[in-house]
């Protein structure tokens, strides 16, 4: 019996091992992504395949999208994953914080999720996944009448752990990837940045039926500060009018330095009154503002700002900027210090 026992106790090592083997060898594909948005949609594959699951549900913050886009479903259908974005979509926001550990949960900010759109409740096997500079999101997956398992929950774990180091790995890489994008003058985006920035936005305008809008900025005969006080207090001024702009405007917008004293504004889910109305804010916030002049009196400056639509003055990236740049330079032949919409070409 002695030899017996030892036999069994060496082949549950073997299947025990092997399974691992087979985890890490799917989690494989998640050190390979360079994109944390990427990363949970993929782990929630990668956990359903290692625990024999069908359903689940991937929630992550991001900063430039609501919660309704930060998302991914598996196992659901059309009218139950439309339900539960819907429930998203609305005021109440789902508490990602409160997501804490690994664990079987019978309540949660998804089983609350759930109950708004009106699915049957159920328990939950819960990951939380983190990064270490602000990533964080969670999948759960549903139990469907099969209970986790001691083993179930041992492999999930190991995914998780494999998930968290891919965030880690993108964050990285993400940081790397700003930096290449960042003005060194002003530490706004730079116009690299600012075409990848559009595109998407336009993409995703496109697919929700958001408004979006885009305002073109110029500083008012700016060459005559570099001519007066140098480029050196020049860069400064330009500095402090990107502190300026990124007051006037929310985090999920993109601020981005164009080029020399040329400002660009992506608003997202903001239609063109809206948008004129901020474009008005920024014009008297930088009329009011007095930018430093080094030895002499303080500067005082006014702006130009162009605003195009989508889709109203175009459905693509080259026609709202172009459409937007034509309107801030109508802008300055009528006078400069005003805002013209694309609507007056």
């Amino acid at each position: 019996m002695g030899g017996e026992g030892r036999i069994q106790r060496l082949e549950a090592e073997n299947a025990q091992l092997a399974s691992a083997l087979r985890v890490a060898e799917s989690c494989r594909v998640l050190l390979g992504c360079l994109e944390s948005s990427e990363v949970y949609p993929l782990a929630l594959d990668v956990a359903l395949g290692a625990i024999g699951r069908a359903r689940g549900v991937a929630l992550f913050r991001r900063p430039s999208a609501p919660l309704s886009e930060a998302v991914a479903f598996r196992g659901f259908s059309e009218e139950e994953a439309g339900a539960l974005r819907a429930q998203l979509a609305q005021e109440k926001p789902l508490d990602l914080e409160s997501v804490g550990r690994l664990e079987v949960a019978a309540e949660g900010p998804l089983h609350d999720l759930l109950r708004r759109a009106g699915l049957p409740l159920q328990r939950l096997l819960v990951l939380p996944l983190r990064g270490r500079a602000g990533e964080f999101g969670a999948l759960w997956i549903l139990e469907d009448g099969e209970p986790f398992d001691a083993s179930a929950l041992e492999r999930a774990a190991r995914v998780a752990g494999y998930a968290e180091i891919a965030l880690q790995n993108a964050e990285r890489y993400g940081q790397a990837k700003d930096r290449a994008f960042v003005d060194d003058v002003t530490e706004a985006y730079n116009a690299r940045y600012l075409h990848q920035a559009v595109e998407h936005e336009v993409q995703r305008a496109e697919r929700s039926g958001r408004p979006l809008c885009i305002l073109f900025l110029d500083l008012d005969r700016f060459k005559l500060v570099n001519d007066r006080y140098g480029h050196l207090v020049g860069s400064q001024t330009l500095r402090q009018l990107a502190r300026v702009l990124a007051g006037c405007v929310r985090q999920v917008d993109t601020l981005a330095r164009y080029g020399g004293d040329e400002f660009t504004i992506v608003l997202v889910d903001t239609d063109l009154a809206s948008a004129l109305a901020v474009a008005e804010r920024i014009r008297r916030s930088v009329g009011e503002t007095l930018f430093e002049g080094g030895r002499d009196a303080p500067i005082r400056l006014s702006i130009s700002i162009g605003v195009a639509a989508f889709p109203r003055h175009g459905r693509d990236r080259e026609t709202l900027l172009d459409m937007a740049d034509k309107a801030m330079y109508r802008a300055k032949s009528l006078g400069r210090n005003r805002v013209c919409s694309a609507s007056e070409l």
